[in-house]
Parts: C-alpha cells; sequence; structure tokens
C-alpha cells in the first residue's frame, strides 16, 4: 500500500525515481524496493516524501501502521550505499554547547550536500572564539542520521595547549581507532603512508561523518581525504583553507561575529532569561519597561564582546555572577578599571578571549606578527592600504603580503580590495602586544609615519581642489618610509577622500595626543573638503580639536588655521553671529603671523558667509581688502579668488554688467591654476551675468559647460547651484517643461545635503 501510494504521488508530479532520490537523499534503487513492495517504508522515509511532495503527511500515517524496520541511511548523493554494521558504531562529538543562531551558514552546507555527489569536505573558517568548533559539530549531528557508520572527531591542535600540530600519520592512527581498525594485526605494522591510505579506503567503504578540528593548514588534511564514498569531512581551522576548496572542491563556510540580535539572544538563552509575557494591566508596563532595560544592557554588554560567541558566553556567566556591575566595568565606568580582555575571560580556567588570540599570535612569524601589533595604531575602523603602509615603514607590495597572511589567518578582514579591519577585541589585544612588545619611541615613530602620510595626501588632493596656486601653511616634513599619495584626477582625489574621511577625522586625536602640529595643520588642510561636502559637524570636531592643540602651542598661526576651521564650520551649520568671531580672529591671528594671503583667503571665506546672508556692502568691503592683500603679494591665485568674489558681489548688488570682466578674468587665471571647481563656479556665475542682461542663448550654454565641470569635480552643491540658475533662465524663455526638470534635480540635490537653498528651488517650482 505505502509503496504503491508514494509511485503514485511521485507519478503525479511527473518526477523520476533520479530526481525523487535527489529530495529525500534516498538511493534510487531502494527507493525501486520500497513502490515494488521488496522492502517496507520506514518512518524516515516517509517523513521525507511527505515533506518533498507536500502530502500533508498521509504517507507517514501509512507507514505508522507497518511494522517496524531498520531504516537505510538516507545519504546526500542519489547512488548512496549502506555497508553492514562492523562492530560498535563510534560516536565521537564532543560536547560543545548549544548552537545558537548560523541558520545561513548550515543551509549552505545542507544544500551543498544535498547536491553533492561523491564524497564531501566542508572546510569552516573564522577568527579565534567564533564557534568554529560547535558550528562544526553541530552540522555534524545533523548529519549522524544519515551516516549510520559513525561519527568521528579529531583535534589536530593547530593552536593549544598541548605540543604542536598533529602530522597526518598520527592523526590516521588515531581514525583506525576509532574505526575499530587500530589494533588489527596488519594495520599494526603498517608505515605512516600505508596508515592513511587505509584510513582513505575506510572512509570510502563507510558512511562516515569526521570533523578534524583546528587545523593548520591544507596539507595536513588533504591526504586523509577520500576519494570515492559518501563520508563527510568537515574542517575546522583559524586561516583560509582555499587548498582544500581549489584542489579538493570543499565548501568554504567563513564564520563572522553574530549580527547584534542573534548576539543578545545567545546571551538570553545562556542565562535563561526569556521575555516575559505581558498581561494586559498595570504590572505590563512596568515588565515591559524592566525588559527594555534588560535588552539595552545585553546590546550594551554583545557590543562591548564584539559580537563574538566565546566573548559572549564568558559575559553571560559574568553577568550571572555579578550583574549590571559587569555591564558597568565593560563600559569603563568609574570605579572599575580593569582592561575589557582581562573582564572576558574565566579565573583560574585558562579560558578567555585574550588566551586564544595568544595561541594565534604566537603562530605567526615575525614579521606578520609586527604588522599586527603595529596595525592596532590605526585609530580607524577600516585601513587601507597605503595607510598601513606608512604606518609599518614598508613598501606597498610587502604591506600588502603582510596583510594577505593576516587575512588568510582571520586577524584581519579585508572589507573590500585594499581595505582592512581588525575586530575590535583583536585591536585591543594587538595594542597590548605593541606597548609589551614595541618600545614608546618606535610606536611613536610609527605614528608619526602615518599622521604626516594622511596629512601630505590631503595636501596633493587640496591642490586639486583649489589649484596649485592656494594658499598653504608650512607642514611637518615627511619622514623616511613614507611615500605619500599623489592624484591624477579631482575626482580620484575625491573619492580617496570619502574612503579616508573618518580615518583623517580620527588622526586628529593621536595628533594631539602626541602633542605634534599636525593636530592643527590637518584641520586646516581638511577645511575645504569638509565644508564643499557639507561634512559641517566633522569640520567643527576637527577645528575644535585644531583650537586645543593651537592653544597649547600659542603659535599665531596655528591659532589662524584653527579659527579658520571653527569659523567654515559654524557658517557652514548657519551659526553665522559664531562664524563671524571666528573668521575676524582667523584674520587677525594671520596678520600677527606675517601671512598675508592666509589673511586675505579667510577673508574672502567670510565674504561669501555675508554673501550668503545678504549682507552684500559688507562682503564687497572684505573682497576689497582682500584684493588688495592678493595684489600687493603678487599671488595670481588669490587675485583669481578675489576677483570671482568681486563678480559675485556685484550680481548680488544686481550690476551684472560690471560682474561679467572680473569674472572672465577669473575663469582665465582658475583655468591655469588647474582648480577645475572653481572654474566651474565661474562659468555658474558667468552664465548668471549673461542671464541677467537678458543673453539666455550665452547663459545656457555657460551653465551647460559648468555642468559638464562639475560633473568632473563630484561637487553636488555646485551643480545644484548650477542647475537652479538654468531652470530660471529656461523658464524666462519658456520651456517651462526644462526648467522643471532643472529644478527638480537640483532641489533634490539640496534636501540630501540638508541646504537651505531648496526653499528657493521649492518657490521656484511653486511659481
Amino acid at each position: 500500500m505505502a509503496g504503491e501510494l508514494l509511485r503514485v504521488l511521485r507519478v503525479e508530479r511527473g518526477w523520476s525515481l533520479s530526481q525523487l532520490s535527489q529530495r529525500v537523499h534516498y538511493s534510487k534503487s531502494y527507493l525501486s524496493r520500497v513502490e515494488n513492495g521488496l522492502r517496507v517504508m520506514s518512518l524516515d522515509l516517509a517523513r521525507r516524501c511527505d515533506e518533498a511532495m507536500a502530502t500533508d503527511g498521509r504517507l507517514v500515517r501509512l507507514a505508522r501502521e507497518l511494522p517496524p524496520v531498520e531504516s537505510p541511511q538516507p545519504t546526500g548523493r542519489p547512488e548512496g550505499r549502506t555497508p553492514a554494521p562492523r562492530g560498535p558504531v563510534p560516536a565521537q562529538l564532543p560536547a560543545v554547547g548549544q548552537m545558537w543562531g548560523r541558520e545561513g551558514e548550515l543551509s549552505c552546507a545542507e544544500t551543498f550536500l544535498a547536491r553533492q555527489r561523491g564524497p564531501a569536505v566542508i572546510a569552516v573558517d573564522g577568527m579565534a572564539g567564533v564557534g568554529k568548533t560547535t558550528f562544526a559539530v553541530s552540522l555534524a549531528t545533523r548529519l549522524r542520521a544519515s551516516h549510520g557508520d559513525g561519527a568521528l572527531f579529531a583535534d589536530l591542535r593547530a593552536h593549544g595547549t598541548s605540543p604542536g600540530e598533529a602530522p597526518p600519520q598520527d592523526v590516521a592512527t588515531h581514525l583506525l581507532h576509532a574505526l575499530d581498525l587500530g589494533t588489527r594485526a596488519d594495520a599494526m605494522s603498517m608505515g605512516p603512508d600505508e596508515r592513511i591510505a587505509l584510513v582513505r579506503g575506510t572512509l570510502a567503504e563507510r558512511r562516515v561523518v569526521v570533523v578534524l578540528d583546528d587545523a593548520a593548514r591544507a596539507a595536513q588534511v588533504a591526504p586523509l581525504l577520500p576519494a570515492t564514498g559518501d563520508s563527510v569531512v568537515v574542517v575546522t581551522s583559524r586561516r583560509h583553507l582555499t587548498a582544500l576548496s581549489v584542489r579538493h572542491g570543499a565548501l568554504r563556510v567563513p564564520l563572522e561575529p553574530l549580527p547584534p540580535q542573534e548576539a543578545v539572544l545567545l546571551m538570553r538563552r545562556a542565562l535563561r532569561w526569556g521575555a516575559p509575557d505581558r498581561a494586559p494591566g498595570p504590572a505590563a508596563a512596568v515588565e515591559q519597561a524592566a525588559a527594555g532595560r534588560v535588552d539595552a544592557t545585553l546590546a550594551a554588554v554583545a557590543r562591548h564582546c564584539g559580537y563574538l560567541p566565546l566573548a559572549l558566553r564568558i559575559a553571560a556567566e559574568h553577568l550571572a555572577e555579578w550583574g549590571e556591575g559587569f555591564a558597568a566595568a565593560l563600559e569603563g565606568e568609574p570605579g572599575y578599571s580593569a582592561p575589557r580582555l582581562d573582564l572576558l575571560a574565566i579565573p583560574g580556567e585558562g579560558t578567555g578571549v585574550r588566551s586564544v588570540f595568544d595561541w594565534s599570535y604566537r603562530a605567526l612569524p615575525a614579521d606578520q606578527a609586527r604588522a599586527f601589533r603595529l596595525l592596532a595604531l590605526h585609530p580607524g575602523a577600516v585601513a587601507g592600504l597605503d595607510a598601513v603602509a606608512a604606518l609599518l615603514g614598508e613598501t606597498t607590495a610587502v604591506t600588502a603580503r603582510l596583510l594577505g597572511e593576516l587575512r588568510v589567518a582571520s586577524l584581519v578582514m579585508e572589507v573590500r580590495p585594499g581595505r582592512f579591519r581588525m575586530h575590535d577585541l583583536l585591536r585591543e589585544y594587538a595594542r597590548e602586544r605593541a606597548e609589551a612588545e614595541d618600545g614608546p619611541r618606535a610606536l611613536a615613530e610609527c605614528t608619526e609615519r602615518m599622521l604626516a602620510w594622511y596629512l601630505h595626501t590631503v595636501e596633493a588632493a587640496a591642490d586639486l581642489v583649489l589649484g596649485s596656486g592656494r594658499h598653504r601653511v608650512p607642514i611637518v616634513d615627511v619622514p623616511r618610509g613614507c611615500r605619500p599619495r599623489t592624484f591624477t584626477s579631482l575626482r580620484q582625489a575625491l573619492r580617496w577622500y570619502d574612503d579616508e574621511r573618518a580615518n583623517l577625522l580620527a588622526c586628529c586625536r593621536p595628533a594631539r595626543a602626541a602633542n605634534s602640529p599636525v593636530a592643527w595643520q590637518l584641520p586646516y588642510a581638511l577645511w575645504p573638503f569638509l565644508f564643499l561636502r557639507h561634512h559641517h559637524l566633522d569640520l567643527l570636531e576637527a577645528g575644535m580639536i585644531a583650537g586645543e592643540a593651537a592653544a597649547a602651542e600659542a603659535a599665531p598661526l596655528a591659532e589662524a588655521c584653527a579659527e579658520t576651521a571653527l569659523a567654515s564650520a559654524r557658517a557652514g551649520l548657519r551659526q553665522h553671529a559664531v562664524a563671524d568671531g571666528h573668521y575676524r580672529r582667523a584674520a587677525e591671528r594671520f596678520a600677527a603671523a606675517g601671512d598675508p594671503v592666509g589673511e586675505g583667503t579667510v577673508k574672502l571665506a567670510y565674504a561669501l558667509s555675508c554673501m550668503r546672508q545678504r549682507r552684500n556692502d559688507e562682503a564687497a568691503g572684505l573682497v576689497g581688502r582682500s584684493l588688495d592683500l592678493f595684489t600687493a603679494r603678487g599671488g595670481q591665485w588669490g587675485t583669481a579668488m578675489a576677483l570671482l568674489c568681486v563678480g559675485e558681489v556685484h550680481l548680488a548688488q544686481g550690476r551684472p554688467g560690471q560682474a561679467l570682466a572680473p569674472l572672465l578674468q577669473a575663469q582665465q587665471l582658475h583655468r591655469a591654476h588647474g582648480s577645475v571647481w572653481l572654474q566651474a563656479s565661474s562659468l555658474t556665475l558667468t552664465a548668471t551675468a549673461h542671464r541677467e542682461l537678458g543673453d539666455h542663448r550665452q547663459a545656457v550654454r555657460c551653465y551647460g559647460r559648468a555642468l559638464v565641470l562639475h560633473a568632473h569635480t563630484g561637487m553636488l552643491a555646485g551643480t545644484a547651484q548650477a542647475l537652479h540658475q538654468l531652470g530660471i533662465s529656461l523658464g524666462t524663455q519658456g520651456k517651462e517643461r526644462a526648467a522643471r526638470r532643472a529644478w527638480l534635480r537640483a532641489a533634490g540635490i539640496y534636501r540630501s545635503l540638508d541646504d537651505p537653498r531648496e526653499h528657493d528651488v521649492r518657490a521656484c517650482l511653486a511659481g
């Protein structure tokens, strides 16, 4: 009856025996015998067929009425075999605790096994403490039912307290004993290679799941892998065992720290803190508030654990014992001074995050260990290859090799090509090792190289934004072993700035801690980028650090640079009254430092701020004084900037005819100095002058040229301004649809920048 129903259901779906075999993981020959009444259907097969064919349990209900039978072991491949029992079945999987989460990785592994024909190898890798052994044992436990000849486990000892990694022949001897072959006379007399071959042959004949834990390298595992049969070998390693994938078709399963929500659930489970049942009534609000506090505490603890499973489990034990005092200690609240790695350990047992990191670190060659230590000095979350090369004082080629080795060892992550990140706990450990093994002077020199690299690279990028003749202040020299970047285009420079923006800001703090002049020189070099990209809060933070450094140095030039950064930040945040004071003090300090170009530059910035507030007469006076300073100095870049502002002031005061000549002259000078952005800005203002004079054809032509140049620069605010003004010109000519398209684009850009000029564009659209 059951076999006949199975055939009917299969044929209804148009499935062959092979297709059914692939779905339920029983061999085609066994399924044929069941359908023909030669074998009794087992409950396991009935359940699998019901699930595959969505029959609402019909086969299971029928199979329960049949006499019990011993089910053959299902196979991950259609042509699986079920060998006869050979003595006691080995069951060596260790107790590792229940795994939480990892459903995506488990599903990936099971899908791979379902499609695999022949023996299967799964290579699980990840950093220390990420839960590789727990995952491998959990996966093997799931496979235990379908691999009836046993589950084997061997520690390959790449890390830990055991003396050295286990060679393949020793692992083979262990596996032979587990398979009840180790005491055979012929096995005892075999040489190492013969024992390894016997393991391969035995695994090929039986359906076994093998966990080879903590492998040092692929070569330690490869000799043991069978070429035929249906066994599954799961290998864990802190290293990426790429050779197993390339040469043996292994599935690589990389494990990362848990997602935040899964990390909190893991801690809840370890603590046995379930979510409270919230019945209606006054008590429900109290319970909900208490649950919210618990969730916040667990989320904070999980964050300080870096979502690393080992750290999370240790933290759960300490939370159960110490309560919120442990959470406060992790937060570093007053009264708690223990390092985080001291807290994430079980005293007296040798179990802790630091100890497992120690094992990985001790396995590194000297040059990789040094790179690992020094990488912790980088202040940002993600470091670029060139910046790390400066930190190490090495070439980019050598640095790429070292970082590649650390990536393979799961000590750093390459988040995208050439960009590297270190886990928070590993960073803390690496800094400990750096302070213990590298002297303060060596660490200071590394930091000095890195800071100089960032400063000189920003200066090179600023040349492309503002032009080669821009105002500069003297900066620190390039140290030996530091090779700053250069750029071939403004877009390339801006892309680098966008990648490094967080790191550039982060560099200001260590520069200040080291009493380095970079603490005020870097914010001054950065202000054009941060202002033009509308990163005003970043600029404010950098300016405040610069202010601290300048106050400590008590030098007029340092104070002028800090005040300029603060003025630009406050103006960008539309805190104009505060910005005015910074602008005035900056001009005074540049004058005191004997830097007329700096004084003229900051007065032009002040004038532009005044024009944004429609203080046009005040702006005109500032521009005039700036032009006098630049003319007396003979600086063409400053003169070009002043002429650009002269033209803008004339436009603001309703004198477009007087604006054209200085704007055209500014265009020519900016072209000579190579600033594409300032050329585009000049063209936008020139186009507006033509429009106000009634020459709309010339205006549209100039706006188009400005938009082309802005597209090369990626300066969104300039693009929006040109589109806004272009829309006005098009609307005046009666081209309403084209005007609306320009205004809609401008409004979208201004909205993304939180720029108040969006309201002016919206007014045009409404009119």
